[in-house]
């Protein structure tokens, strides 16, 4: 500002207008709340935050409709509740935190990419471990019939679903077997626990076989964070979930950022577009 326009900022007078523009994101976040928590596929995620000087977290919860981004102090199931109040997700996709696991949804998609790194680990401690390989190339498989499927490449629909039921045949032949490592047993272990949530994604479209939507749309606020090491008020850190709810969802629906952002101040943009007099 100062270099273009000759305007000087303080940092007070930046702190002012970042306190304004999330007065003015707020409403309009909890807008997108209340869309995200009523769409029937759900994708969320949690990284840790700084908040005066203490350990937060920022959640995001990945609509169809939208993308909401909510900073809190604990990393607890508390903080889905207080997102979600009494709604009961039809879908939940995630990783296998424990918190998320209590996520009140009827049904959940672990993350297939964090389960494929936790069999490359396995596989390079012991190479000879054929289950740990023979399991990564199923899910890979697995995913691979998804996105042909997706992205409508011949094949019936009841060549589909005779596919899908011969990998949960298979799936389930695999987890049968007997392994001989302590690492592969964890695995095998994890995979009976969470038989009913690593193949969702066959059976239904919205449902996507990884999480890196969410984790995509965590990956500012990560790099905002080795930058800034955090926020100094409470205030900052609910500001900036706000706005980066407005903005996610502004580039989730394809519309222009600064136009979004225009609008949220209320502004109209023709006032910005409109030549200078002479």
């Amino acid at each position: 500002m100062r270099d273009l326009y000759g305007v000087s900022l303080s940092e007070g007078g930046i702190a002012a207008i970042l306190r304004r523009a999330g007065d003015g994101a707020k409403p309009v976040a909890e807008q997108i709340k209340e869309q995200v928590i009523t769409d029937r596929v759900i994708k969320s995620d949690e990284t840790s935050a700084r908040v005066k000087g203490r350990n937060w977290w920022q959640w995001v919860f990945v609509g169809l409709s939208g993308i909401y981004h909510h900073i809190g102090p604990t990393r607890s199931a508390a903080e889905i509740q207080a997102v979600l109040g009494d709604r009961t997700v039809e879908k939940w996709v995630c990783d296998c935190f424990k918190a998320q696991l209590k996520a009140p949804a009827k049904e959940f998609q672990l993350c297939l990419a964090h389960q494929l790194r936790d069999l490359e680990r396995v596989i390079e401690m012991f190479p000879k471990q054929s289950w740990a390989r023979a399991l990564k190339g199923f899910f890979q498989r697995a995913i691979h019939l998804r996105n042909r499927f997706q992205r409508k490449e011949p094949m019936t629909l009841s060549g589909y679903v005779r596919r899908v039921f011969q990998l949960e045949s298979e799936f389930d032949d695999l987890l049968s077997q007997s392994v001989h490592n302590q690492a592969a047993r964890n695995l095998k272990g994890r995979f009976l626990t969470h038989r009913d949530k690593l193949l969702v994604f066959l059976h239904d479209p919205d449902v996507p076989p990884t999480n890196n939507e969410s984790e995509r749309a965590l990956r500012t606020s990560v790099i905002h964070r080795k930058v800034t090491n955090g926020f100094r008020s409470e205030w900052g850190a609910k500001a900036y979930a706000a706005l980066q709810s407005v903005i996610a969802t502004a580039r989730l629906k394809g519309e222009n950022i600064f136009d979004a952002l225009v609008k949220l101040m209320g502004k109209p943009i023709d006032r910005y577009l409109q030549p200078s007099s002479p």
